[in-house]
């Protein structure tokens, strides 16, 4: 089993020297044909954009998480300090680190902290860390004992126990007459929670590439009940319910959802089963900055996100626009949109489409101030839209500011990168405190 770790938006081709980890050791192979081959295969199953065609090769988008096709796990890292040129074993490690964390911190992964994962080994892929996760939830409900529950079945049965269905009793037992097809209630552990968790038990080893975590896996499926076979899709998960009894079970269907639903097994060869786990870092940023200023905020303030209002109606519909932060401080708002994007220190960077939409965020909101906010060295700019036009010259004053906050530091020895103090940083740059 072999190791890629990648960063967005880095283009990958045929016969490249990259540095694939083997069992851990780190070693320059040549990216084989086979393996853009699968993700070609991958993509065109339903053309997801986790990438674009590449001469030869392909070239990896805003997407970040694991992809695993073959015999080789991708993992795409996020990358936002300015050495794109130059990646070496450290900075792979550093923002693999600082993505985990960030999984971590918005609730899309469930792992102890940096300093207390006992899998945050080197080399080791956020698959593994969901698998660890999955494993441990899954021995915990074995620990305090499986939870049964009553179901309807019809069955052949050999004894008349339960409601005689006599109709199709006399179409499915006319020669089997020592047999009474019944409607009866069961009361047992083979129900649909049971059913979605040894269903992802079962994909564990072909998914797996840690050989630690493949032994906890084998023994896994030993250890849990067999239970009726399903076939799972988005609707399997939309008619769970959980009660008292069973809330104990969410963490481990959240996990088991994520691999079924990410998994794509392949009926035709049967050899190559591919799973991607990916997040779209835009998407992802914007989660983190909100959970780290509410995490901050011991002011008072009131923390919005995603506020929605209606921009354009027609007869057949409306359209909306939403900010992706609006912090109201003493009845007054200000708007944050996030960006995940390096501006090198060039405000000239800053995208005239984010800015008009901003303007709008000004007018729409009645916003005081509003700001665009990405990840980078630390830096604040200010700037005004201008009250002027071609056929005015009194339009009413609106601002756009540029912040940059630092995502990570540096804290190599404890393996700790992610800067857990940013909303305070973020609400001192802001003036707010």
């Amino acid at each position: 089993m072999r190791t890629l770790k990648v960063f967005e938006h880095q283009c990958i081709h045929v016969g490249e020297r990259l540095l694939f980890y083997k069992n851990g050791i780190p070693e320059e192979m040549i990216v084989e044909q086979r393996y853009i081959d699968a993700l070609w295969q991958m993509y065109d199953q339903k053309k997801r954009p986790f990438f674009k065609p590449s001469r030869m090769g392909i070239r990896f988008c805003e997407y970040v998480g694991v992809l695993k096709i073959l015999d080789l796990t991708i993992e795409i890292l996020p990358k936002a300090d300015r050495n794109t040129d130059y990646v070496n074993e450290n900075q792979q490690d550093k923002w693999q680190w600082i993505l985990v964390d960030m999984l971590r911190v918005c609730r899309l992964i469930h792992t102890p902290s940096a300093s207390e994962a006992p899998l945050r080994l080197r080399h080791n892929s956020i698959l593994d860390l969901y698998i660890q996760y999955f494993i441990i939830e899954v021995n915990r409900l074995l620990h305090n004992g499986l939870i049964r529950k009553y179901r309807r079945e019809e069955i052949n049965s050999t004894s008349l126990k339960g409601k005689l269905l006599l109709s199709k009793h006399i179409r499915k037992n006319i020669v089997h007459r020592e047999q009474f097809f019944v409607s009866r209630t069961s009361y047992d552990r083979d129900h649909l929670l049971h059913q979605i968790i040894f269903k992802a038990i079962k994909i564990l080893p072909i998914i797996c590439n840690n050989q630690a975590l493949l032994s906890l896996c084998c023994q896994l499926q030993l250890n849990f009940p067999e239970v009726s076979d399903l076939k799972v899709d988005e609707g399997t998960f939309d008619n769970l319910v959980f009660d008292r009894k069973s809330e104990g079970y969410q963490q481990a269907i959240q996990i088991a959802k994520l691999l079924l639903l990410n998994y794509r097994p392949d009926v035709i060869s049967g050899r190559s089963h591919a799973i991607a786990i990916l997040f779209n870092m835009n998407q992802l940023w914007e989660e983190y900055i909100y959970r780290m200023l509410n995490k901050a905020n011991i002011y008072g303030f009131k923390i919005h996100n995603q506020k929605s209002t209606v921009f354009w109606m027609t007869e057949s519909g409306s359209r909306s626009i939403k900010p992706d932060i609006v912090i109201e401080v003493k009845g007054k708002k200000i708007v944050i949109d996030t960006k995940w994007k390096n501006l090198h220190n060039d405000v000239r960077n800053v995208k005239m489409d984010d800015l008009r939409q901003m303007y709008a965020y000004n007018h729409y909101f009645d916003a005081v101030e509003c700001f665009l906010l990405y990840p980078g060295e630390e830096n604040k700019t200010s700037g005004d839209f201008s009250t002027k036009s071609y056929f005015r010259d009194d339009l009413k004053k609106m601002s756009c500011g540029v912040v940059v906050s630092r995502l990570w530091k540096e804290n190599e020895f404890k393996n700790e990168y992610l800067d857990m103090d940013i909303g305070t940083t973020i609400f001192k740059q802001l003036k707010l405190i």
